[in-house]
């Protein structure tokens, strides 16, 4: 048995697979998820993703806010975004950590909706950036 795994973000449709099982960072905290799951609705915090398609290897990626439902062996994850190692331009994230810090220096002079998204920027550039040297440093 297995349960049917669907990653959407607003571009596209990123995973639609059956899967063994999925760790999720989830509110409060990574959730695992496996068949027969009790019926849920939970946010997403940004963070790793990782999964088992069934015959294959555990995969992982970088989920960003959204949030999953978990129905009848059926689990929909709704995201912001969803980006593998591969995907991630170092030099670019830490361009735009540096940018979105710079910015956060003088957070006096913002209303607190800019503040809020500068943060929520730099917390997803962070996470990329960890992934992929975490990754970079697993394939060496």
């Amino acid at each position: 048995m297995s349960m049917e795994f669907q990653i959407i973000t607003p571009d596209e449709v990123v995973v639609s697979t059956k899967v063994d099982y999925i760790y999720l960072p989830g509110a409060l905290g990574e959730m695992g998820v496996f068949e027969h799951h009790t019926a849920l609705i939970s946010s997403l915090q940004p963070g790793e993703l990782r999964f088992k398609p069934m015959g294959e290897a555990e995969q992982a990626l970088v989920v960003g806010t959204g949030f999953v439902q978990v129905d009848d062996d059926k689990v929909l994850l709704v995201t912001d975004l969803a980006v593998n190692s591969s995907q991630i331009d170092e030099q670019s994230v830490e361009r735009a950590i540096e940018e979105a810090q710079k910015a956060l220096q003088v957070r006096n002079e913002m209303t607190r909706e800019e503040q809020a998204l500068f943060e929520a920027n730099l917390a997803k550039q962070i996470i990329m950036l960890n992934f992929k040297r975490k990754n970079k440093r697993l394939s060496q």
